[in-house]
């Protein structure tokens, strides 16, 4: 039968080999790295506020549409102007 192998069986037996002061640096380290804060990004509540330069900025829907259109030349269609 195979058995599995752990990381923490792994680990413990590379560090078997160092002295009880660097095994104590090491877990001072570990318990270090635990506790560091994570910062929680604060979410804006209007889930749509971050894409207004995706789609125009500050430019009303028709701005935008007129851009839109004068942009798109290649296929010759015309589209009307509001």
């Amino acid at each position: 039968m195979i058995g599995t192998l752990r990381a923490s069986d792994v680990y413990m037996d590379m560090l078997a080999t160092l002295s009880n002061e660097d095994k104590l640096d090491l877990i001072s380290e570990l318990v270090k790295s635990m506790k560091k804060v994570v910062k929680v990004r604060k979410e804006s509540k209007d889930i749509f506020a971050n894409f207004s330069s995706d789609w125009g900025g500050d430019m009303t829907t028709e701005e935008y549409a007129d851009m839109l259109r004068s942009e798109n030349v290649e296929n010759g269609r015309t589209v009307d102007s509001w």
